[in-house]
């Protein structure tokens, strides 16, 4: 997909304090201008999805986000 909501994910995950790595993002378009999206992360750190859903919650154009968090070793 290549609507901004895409990249403006990457620079949330990548202007995070919490560093992570994105391994997999499927995004969908749920309705006009809405999305969907599932992240995929892997950190270092001890952190919930609920941190990162925070962080992407400044983009309201994303209604419905699940994360999987993977311990990065």
């Amino acid at each position: 997909m290549d609507a901004p909501v895409v990249a403006e994910i990457y620079e949330v995950i990548e202007a995070s304090p919490i560093k992570a790595t994105l391994s997999d993002l499927h995004v969908w378009r749920v309705g006009k201008g809405k999305y969907a999206c599932i992240l995929c992360l892997h950190v270092k750190e001890e952190v919930t999805p609920h941190y990162f859903k925070e962080q992407l919650s400044i983009h309201e154009e994303l209604v419905h986000i699940t994360i999987e968090l993977n311990k990065a070793v």
